[in-house]
Formats: structure tokens, C-alpha cells, sequence
């Protein structure tokens, strides 16, 4: 068993929302960066291991709007983007700041069994497809796209004004991230 840190560096986390309703086009798609994430992973051979990954509820950002599938990172105004956020933290993750999710992970043969635990909330797991590679430096690189239900975690359904749209329920989550030798 090798012992393996994650790189907050060279890892990212995206969730993307998707608006949904009679008035969807005049909502916004959006991306969501976390930033900060920590963990470790245990690697037992070339395709074999397991993870676990905390990501703070503070460190969750908006990047920005999506239209047509690009970012526009300037799509949104500052308290837009604090609306947003204020409203994921209570209605998504019925959470303060301060509180992390944490991700567990077993990965075999290109499969890995992700468990996410949420501050509040239901526990979810799930069966994700990951793409590993080991670089020359001696990290390796675990990379991957799931759909995660938010009604699955115990979310609320997350409304605009006068619920003329909603975020769907559904939201597309990719990862990259970056596991190297403990130091």
C-alpha cells in the first residue's frame, strides 16, 4: 500500500446546475468551483485504492454563467453570486460555512464506489466510472463525471423569485484531482 496526499493545487471539483421552468431562459446555468479541498488516498496497485476528500462549504465558489456550454465568468454580479451561494448553503446543504462534505471513494479496475456524506443530510453512493494516471512525478491523477440527484442528499428544491424557475435537480459533478507521495 502506497500512502498518497491530495494536491489542493492541481485539484479541482466543478458542479454544474442546470435552471429549469416557464422562465428558465431568463435564469442562469452555472459552474461552481471548490477550492481548498484536502484528503489522502491509499493506492494497492495500479488501478486499486481508496480515497477520502473533505471539501468545506466556504471554499465552493461561482466561476460563472454557462451559455452553450462555455463559462462566462463574468456573468453574474457580486451579489448575485452571494445569493446563490447563500442559498446553497441553506437549502442544499441546510449548513453554515463552516461545514465540510466529505467524499469516500474505493476504486477498482477504472470503477470506483463514491460515497458523499453531507454536512445535513442523506448519505448518497454511488458507482462512478474514473480515469486514473500516474504521472512522471510519481502523483497520480484521478479524473471523472457523475449526475448527482440534490433531492438525494436532502436538498431542498432550490427556487428563483416567485418560482418562476428552479435549479434542477439533477447537477453534473467532475473532479480532477491529484494524489501524491505524503511528505
Amino acid at each position: 500500500m502506497t500512502k498518497l496526499v491530495l494536491d489542493p493545487e492541481r485539484s479541482r471539483v466543478r458542479i454544474r446546475t442546470f435552471a429549469e421552468g416557464l422562465f428558465s431562459r431568463l435564469a442562469h446555468d452555472l459552474e461552481l468551483v471548490c477550492r481548498r479541498i484536502s484528503g489522502s488516498a491509499e493506492r494497492a496497485g495500479a488501478e486499486q485504492g481508496s480515497a477520502e476528500v473533505e471539501m468545506p462549504i466556504a471554499a465552493i465558489e461561482v466561476a460563472g454563467t454557462l451559455k452553450n456550454g462555455q463559462l462566462d465568468p463574468n456573468g453574474l454580479s457580486p451579489s448575485d453570486r452571494d445569493d446563490c451561494l447563500r442559498k446553497m448553503r441553506s437549502d442544499v446543504f441546510h449548513a453554515a460555512a463552516d461545514a465540510v462534505v466529505r467524499v469516500e471513494a474505493t476504486v477498482e479496475a477504472g470503477k470506483a464506489r463514491v460515497r458523499i456524506v453531507p454536512p445535513q443530510g442523506r448519505t448518497v453512493e454511488r458507482p462512478v466510472p474514473v480515469r486514473l494516471e500516474p504521472a512522471g512525478d510519481g502523483s497520480t491523477r484521478v479524473a471523472g463525471t457523475f449526475d448527482m440527484s440534490l433531492s438525494a442528499l436532502g436538498s431542498d428544491p432550490v427556487k428563483g423569485p416567485m418560482n418562476a424557475f428552479r435549479v434542477k435537480d439533477s447537477v453534473e459533478v467532475s473532479f480532477e484531482l491529484v494524489f501524491g507521495a505524503q511528505r
